[in-house]
C-alpha cells in the first residue's frame, strides 16, 4: 500500500537491498483526482518519498518491476487519465519518464526480462503485450483478459499469462498460446508466482476461490548408474547440456523408452536410448520413461533455450 494515502496498487522489495522498499498506488491532487503515485523508503520503511508521475491527471500505479540485468532500471504501470500508462526510472526510483507508448490497456502487470532491460511484458484487460525497445513500441501477443504474466524462470521464451480465462502458455515467446487450466475449475486467475519446493510450482490465486498449484517437475526417480565410457556413476536420466542448444541426450538403457510430451500433453517426439527432440523448437517438455524391467513411468521437465 502506498504509504502516503488511502490506496495502494502494489509494493516491492529492491532485489539488491530490502531497505530500498517502493510502492505504487494513487494520491490525492483534490479529493476527486487521484494522482499516479510511486513512493519509496531508502530506509526499510523509516521515511518516504512520494513522486506524483501523473502531475494534474488523474491516475493509479498497479505494478512495478526491477530488471534484474540493470537493477537501477524499474517500470511501473498503470493508467492514467483513463488510458494505459508505463513509466521508467533508471535511478532506483527517485526520478521517472513516460514511456513514448503504452499498451492499449490498463497496465495490471509487469516482467522484465531477466537478461535485456528493455524487454518488459505488460499484462492488461487487453491482452499480454512486448516492448524490446524500452517502450517507444507495443506488439501485443495474447488477446484474453489477462491479469497477469510471467517469464519461466530458466526459459524466457517460455510465458505464462493468467486472466479471466484461467492460465495458458506459450513454449515460442508468445507466437501461440494453449490453456493450463486443468484442476482450475474454471476460476479466474487474478495472480500467478513461481516457487520452489523441491520442485517449479506455479501459484495462482483466483476469483473467487483459493490458490492453485501447478508442478511442473514431477521428475523420474533416480538410481546410480555406471556408464561404460569412463564417465562414472551417473544418475539414470540425465541430459546434457542442460539448457542445450542441438539436441538432448538421455541416459539410459537401450531397451527403455523415452517419450517426450509438450506442455500440453501432446507427444511429440520418442525413441530408445540416448537421442531425443533433437529437432524440438525451445520451450519446457516433459519425458516419460518406461523401464524395460518394471515399466515404470513418471515425467520429468526439461527447458531449452536458444
Amino acid at each position: 500500500m502506498d504509504s502516503y494515502y488511502d490506496d495502494g496498487g502494489c509494493c516491492i522489495v529492491h532485489p539488491d537491498s530490502t531497505n530500498l522498499i517502493l510502492t505504487g498506488g494513487k494520491g490525492p491532487i483534490t479529493q476527486t483526482n487521484w494522482s499516479f503515485v510511486v513512493s519509496y523508503s531508502r530506509n526499510n520503511g523509516g521515511t518516504w518519498t512520494r513522486c506524483n508521475l501523473s502531475g494534474a491527471s488523474s491516475g493509479w500505479c498497479y505494478s512495478l518491476a526491477v530488471a534484474p540485468s540493470a537493477s537501477n532500471i524499474i517500470y511501473a504501470g498503470g493508467q492514467v487519465a483513463g488510458a494505459a500508462a508505463v513509466y521508467r526510472s533508471t535511478d532506483f526510483g527517485a526520478t521517472w519518464a513516460k514511456t513514448s507508448t503504452s499498451p492499449t490497456d490498463t497496465v495490471l502487470s509487469l516482467e522484465v526480462h531477466p537478461t535485456d532491460a528493455a524487454r518488459v511484458l505488460a499484462g492488461t484487460p487487453d491482452g499480454a503485450f512486448l516492448t524490446t525497445n524500452s517502450g517507444a513500441t507495443w506488439t501485443n501477443l495474447h488477446g484474453g483478459n489477462l491479469r497477469v504474466v510471467l517469464m519461466y524462470p530458466g526459459s524466457s521464451d517460455t510465458l505464462l499469462a493468467g486472466g479471466s480465462a484461467g492460465v495458458s502458455i506459450s513454449t515460442d515467446a508468445g507466437g501461440s498460446w494453449s490453456p493450463m487450466n486443468a484442476g482450475l475449475d474454471g476460476r479466474a486467475v487474478n495472480a500467478l508466482a513461481f516457487a520452489d519446493h523441491g520442485g517449479t510450482y506455479l501459484i495462482a490465486g483466483t476469483e473467487g476461490g483459493s490458490c492453485y498449484a501447478w508442478q511442473f517437475d514431477v521428475g523420474i526417480a533416480e538410481r546410480p548408474l555406471t556408464m561404460n565410457d569412463g564417465r562414472g556413476t551417473m544418475n539414470d536420466l540425465q541430459a546434457w547440456p542442460n539448457p542445450f542448444i542441438a539436441c538432448c541426450r538421455v541416459v539410459g538403457h537401450e531397451r527403455d523408452e523415452f517419450s517426450i510430451f509438450d506442455h500440453s500433453g501432446r507427444e511429440v517426439g520418442s525413441s530408445r536410448g540416448e537421442r531425443i527432440g533433437e529437432r524440438l523448437p525451445a520451450g519446457v517438455y516433459f519425458i516419460r520413461q518406461a523401464r524395460a524391467q518394471a515399466q515404470a513411468q513418471a515425467l520429468v521437465r526439461i527447458v531449452k533455450t536458444r
